[in-house]
């Protein structure tokens, strides 16, 4: 009955892994879309699919955690077991950015208005930061690779990457939060600002007929739609091309007077995916090189030399010695190795020249050997 049980465990563990994989994919293949334009059938399937994994992974918390909680464990989970980027990498992202957009698409959202603009964009800036932190559920994956051949140092590594990484990525969406409620001038706002000056422009210049709104307004790519309550006086581009490159929130809306101002917001958009694109290039490169630079440090400088020790006190016929690395000679472990080399082997050697056997030696033999 066990063994059932463990093994449909471990099928789960490994479809949850392969999900991991493919979440990292679609995190950044998303921000990937925006940043080059791709069209909106492409975009929304990816803002659909990234409900879905959010849904995925906030079932799969509250499944683990409710199951700790049952089990007494659930404080165990949240700190010991990182069940905490499981919280902060499904929840605040399933309920304030791709629940909210999946809803938008549903109901057909309508244009985002001057006023709205920056909120939004601020709330989403900030949650969205915390996407990165589904990198640290390679950690998960990690476990089934044997990527450090010491389960000790495989402890260690992994905590170092999720302090590093994660104090990185909370320290963004910390200040990323902050700033929302600081009333300071940035790309979003002067943005918005640029184009409510365009939009009073433009009823400034109804006067002096349509030719003059058009020539003030073609240069600017941004610009989408001029119209009064009379229609259309200025467009960009015909209805197809709006329905295949352009969502509903693609557009910002402006009014001044008796004129309808449509904008792009694909500038801002763009700008977001390139830093998330950059913060997650740039924690994978740190997550590899963490790997690949402090793992085989650890197991050098920890994990060798007590495996050569243990195996050495172990093993009658084994008599290795610690190669004691003189920049490293003052850390405990080589002070032991030391004492390791220097007075448990020759005690050791002179007891199986007396023909006692390796495991004769008593703790009398060399009662100094770590004073």
């Amino acid at each position: 009955m066990v063994k059932p049980m463990k093994k449909s465990r471990d099928l789960i563990e490994n479809f949850i892994l392969f999900v991991i994989l493919l979440v990292l994919v679609q995190t950044f293949v998303e921000d990937l879309a925006v940043l080059l334009g791709w069209s909106w059938s492409v975009r929304k399937t990816l803002v659909i699919s990234g409900f879905g994994f959010d849904l995925f992974f906030s079932i799969e918390f509250l499944a683990r955690y409710f199951s700790a909680l049952k089990k007494g464990r659930a404080k165990h989970y949240l700190m010991k077991e990182r069940g905490w980027i499981d919280l902060i990498a499904s929840l605040p992202l399933l309920l304030f950015s791709s629940g909210p957009g999946v809803v938008a698409l549903l109901e057909g959202a309508a244009y985002i208005k001057a006023a709205s603009i920056l909120n939004i964009l601020k709330v989403v800036k900030t949650v969205r930061i915390a996407r990165i932190l589904r990198l640290l559920r390679l950690l998960k994956i990690f476990k089934k690779i044997k990527f450090v051949n010491a389960v000790m140092a495989q402890r260690h590594v992994t905590r170092i990457i999720t302090t590093v990484i994660s104090s990185f990525v909370l320290t963004l969406t910390a200040v990323s939060f902050l700033l929302a409620f600081v009333d300071i001038d940035d790309a979003e706002t002067d943005f918005v600002e640029k184009h409510e000056i365009m939009a009073r422009t433009a009823e400034s210049l109804l006067d002096q007929g349509m030719g003059a709104v058009i020539s003030e307004f073609e240069g600017y790519e941004s610009v989408l739609i001029i119209r009064t309550h009379e229609g259309t006086i200025y467009t960009r581009h015909d209805n197809s091309f709006y329905d295949r490159w352009f969502g509903p929130s693609d557009y910002g809306y402006l009014e001044s007077g008796e004129v309808e101002f449509f904008y792009s917001l694909k500038p801002l958009y763009a700008a977001e995916s390139r830093s998330n694109i950059l913060i997650f290039i740039s924690i994978i490169v740190m997550l590899i090189v963490l790997m690949l630079t402090y793992s085989p440090h650890f197991a050098l400088t920890i994990t060798d030399p007590i495996n050569i020790m243990f195996r050495g006190m172990s093993d009658s016929s084994y008599n290795l010695e610690v190669i004691v690395l003189d920049e490293f000679k003052e850390d405990g472990v080589y002070k032991l190795a030391r004492q390791y080399n220097e007075e448990y082997l020759p005690l050791k050697a002179r007891s199986n020249d007396q023909g006692q056997g390796g495991s004769a030696l008593k703790m009398d033999d060399f009662e100094d050997l770590f004073k």
